[in-house]
């Protein structure tokens, strides 16, 4: 035999034949050709840096091979070298493989094993393909009863499986498998209930090949990936009864290295196309029906105590003291006391089970938008992004959007206000039974089967939203572009000191690379990420609110001594504040009326701010639309808290010239300017110095009433040439990179949300 050099080593004899694949450039080399006949199966072996291990394989495959030679069936074994080193490559050749039929030695430089198994299938020449890993035994009978089920089966379309998994290294664990007609589809999607290593008919492959999956934050398991293929090509899956794969878990594992990098997800595939995926599953339904043991025997399956059924063959027992004797790290006292482990799910409805269910409610179509809220309750951070869905729906006619929201809600108010072509599902409510993690995982196949290649994926921060974009960012970065609406960050105090919340900041420092765009309703939030990070990737963009008032104009001529306060009721609003500010204006000469409208949030306790002695604040309810509000009544707006971007309420209290009287917070300093287009209030360093802050801005409101109106036609003009629908939509259109379906007409795109 005559050997090749290369980077890697000593790997074989060169035929000179060279293939390309998919860009990948392959050596064909081949070593003893022992017998020109017809070869029965092609052994597919992997291989990488396993010198330590891959002796045991190689001795436990030829036992494989001598079992099946005396049961009259020709075996090649085709060794596929990926990146390997010299030693791995020395053992290899240091094995006697001459029992083999044939020997082929296939050199890739790929770094996946996918593609790795593509290369060496390519060169195969068996009726039947059964792939194989280097650091793995298997029990001698292996090939007889693999090829004697396939064959026994009536229908060509099978793949064939071993019967029993027998863990053993780092951690011992026994596996039984069972035919796929105990099996549902579903099941295909909570988890892989079958093992790497298949047996199957080499000609699967001129339709089908493995992914290319390497380790990544992203898609895994290109072996999961392939059975799901192949059952939604309808094949059958089978197991070779009274066989056995010794399977070593160690540490730097692929499979170990792909649970801790990955998202723990198989892309997209034919398995979940969402009209074949629900047809599978009717046909299973009507299936069951008919044969009543199929739950009863599932539930048998499960009680199984698949240690003792392995441990009670004397058969069974016979491969393992085999395996023990080629490999000491089989430990035969561990593997008696090992745990039992069943591929049938322990749920019954688990939630592979409601994945048809939920393309039920998705419908047809397919999205060009996925929106994730936690719910869509009046605010103004939905605001703005019902704003931005609007716009995208009246600018693209072809875009359908899907809106998801992920916590608990009794209601969600503003459902109502979003596009039309709109689909919206509550997450939550649909699927009670699940937890958080449940639910994210059946939302994640749907959306991967359910959106436009590229859709754009809408992210307003929540619980519910990063906690999925933590667990599949690696996918969704991929699949999607994902846009995240950066707001502003809490504040909380400490002492005598008030700092800002790391929550928004860590947010960033972790997921920044993966984001599409970064999209806020002001300058003021990228200038404070800036300073702490520094370089922002040009991709934070800022995209000033629409505002569309009515023709409604406030009379500024005489005041009328009553002051308007609309937000929500909630601490970081500040509300305790009007308590300070009207018990001072009661003990001066400045005897004036706060109205307070806003919905009071759970968990506030509202007789604090309302009905206090020596205070003239009276509460008026919430409301849905700052419009609605009796604003000709009031002389300004007086707006408390303690961090914000640019709030709704300021720029539609501006655009009907009502005075504003606002904190210098987040973006507010780019909207209200004292002297110009209202009275901006610094935020001092104690309440007791904001409250006087405030007297004194409301105090030269009134002083000085004759500039009043001017500051408001000032302001007025402001939000009309910045924040009108034509500005905004050419803003949207860039940031978005929409395709404009001509002139939007200003009305179209008006949003009545407070």
């Amino acid at each position: 035999m005559r050997f090749l050099q290369t980077s890697g080593g000593v790997i074989g004899w060169c035929s000179g034949r060279r293939l390309l694949r998919k860009n990948i450039c392959v050596k064909v080399l081949q070593s003893v050709k022992m017998k020109n006949k017809k070869i029965d199966v092609s052994i597919v072996l992997n291989m990488h840096r396993e010198s330590l291990y891959l002796r045991p394989t190689l001795e436990s495959i030829k036992e494989c091979v001598v079992q099946a030679k005396m049961n009259n069936i020709s075996c090649e074994l085709v060794a596929v070298f990926d990146r390997s080193d010299k030693l791995t490559c020395d053992v290899f050749f240091s094995v006697d493989l001459s029992i083999c039929d044939e020997v082929k030695v296939v050199d890739v430089d790929v770094g996946s094993l996918g593609l790795a198994r593509n290369a060496g299938i390519s060169q195969a020449s068996g009726e039947y393909i059964w792939t194989s890993d280097a650091d793995d035994l298997v029990s001698s009978n292996c090939i007889v009863e693999l090829l004697r089920t396939a064959k026994s089966h009536k229908s060509g379309k099978t793949v064939v499986f071993v019967e029993y998994l027998c863990a053993f290294g780092e951690q011992y664990h026994v596996v039984r498998y069972v035919d796929s007609k105990w099996l549902t589809p579903a099941d295909f999607a909570l988890q892989h209930p079958y093992v790497s290593r298949i047996f199957v008919a080499r000609s699967v492959f001129d339709d089908l090949q493995y992914q290319d999956l390497q380790l990544t934050k992203g898609f895994a398991y290109e072996d999961w990936d392939l059975n799901c293929r192949l059952l939604a090509s309808g094949y059958e899956f089978l197991v070779a009864k009274d066989t056995a794969f010794f399977y070593r878990q160690r540490e730097g594992s692929l499979l170990k290295q792909a649970n801790s990098i990955s998202s723990k997800l198989i892309p997209h595939n034919s398995l979940f196309e969402r009209e074949s995926f629900c047809a599978l599953v009717r046909e299973h339904v009507l299936m069951t029906e008919v044969s009543h043991e199929f739950f009863k025997t599932r539930k048998q399956i499960l009680a199984e105590n698949n240690t003792e059924l392995f441990m009670r063959s004397e058969k069974l027992q016979g491969f393992l003291l085999d395996a023990v004797r080629l490999e000491p790290e089989v430990e035969l006292a561990s593997v008696e006391k090992a745990s039992s482990y069943s591929p049938v799910p322990w749920r019954e409805d688990h939630w592979g089970m409601q994945l048809g269910a939920l393309f039920s409610l998705l419908g047809r179509h397919s999205f060009s938008d996925v929106v994730l809220l936690p719910w869509l309750r009046p605010g103004g951070a939905e605001k703005y992004i019902l704003e931005i869905l609007n716009g995208i729906s009246q600018c693209e006619a072809d875009a359908r959007i899907l809106v998801v929201t992920g916590q608990s809600s009794k209601v969600h108010e503003w459902v109502a206000r979003l596009p039309r072509k709109a689909v919206f599902i509550d997450l939550f409510n649909a699927f009670p039974s699940y937890d958080e993690s449940e639910r994210a995982a059946l939302l994640v196949r749907a959306l991967l089967a359910v959106s436009e290649p590229k859709a754009r994926l809408h992210l307003k921060s929540s619980p519910f939203v990063h906690n999925f974009y933590d667990a599949y960012s690696g996918v969704l970065s991929e699949a999607f572009r994902p846009v995240y609406y950066r707001f502003s960050d809490g504040y909380y105090e400490w002492k005598d000191e008030v700092a800002r919340g790391p929550w928004g900041v860590k947010v960033m420092r972790k997921h920044l690379e993966s984001f599409w765009k970064v999209v806020s309703d002001c300058d003021a939030i990228a200038h404070m990420d800036e300073a702490v990070l520094g370089n922002l990737q040009s991709k934070y963009h800022t995209l000033y609110a629409s505002c569309s008032p009515p023709e409604f104009q406030v009379s500024l001529e005489k005041p009328k001594f009553r002051l308007l306060w609309a937000s929500r009721i909630a601490p970081e609003k500040r509300p305790d504040l009007l308590v300070e500010i009207s018990r001072m204006l009661n003990m001066t000469k400045h005897v004036l009326q706060i109205d307070v409208f806003g919905s009071i949030e759970e968990g506030v306790d509202s007789s604090q701010f309302f009905d206090v002695e020596g205070t003239s604040i009276e509460y008026k309810g919430s409301f849905s639309a700052f419009y609605e509000l009796p604003i000709e009544k009031y002389d300004a707006l007086v707006y408390t808290s303690s961090f914000d971007g640019l709030p709704n309420v300021l720029l539609e209290a501006m655009s009907v010239g009502l005075p504003v009287i606002a904190p210098n917070v987040g973006g507010i300093g780019e909207l209200v300017v004292s002297g110009k287009t209202g009275r901006l209030v610094e935020n001092a360093g104690s309440s007791a110095k904001l409250v006087e802050n405030y007297l004194e801005a409301i105090s030269e409101l009134y002083a000085h009433w004759q500039g009043v109106s001017d500051n408001a036609a000032r302001g007025r003009e402001l939000v009309k040439s910045r924040h009108c629908s034509s500005v905004y939509m050419e803003a949207l259109v860039d940031i978005f990179e929409l395709k404009q379906r001509g002139k939007v007409l200003e009305s179209e795109l008006a949003v009545s949300v407070a």
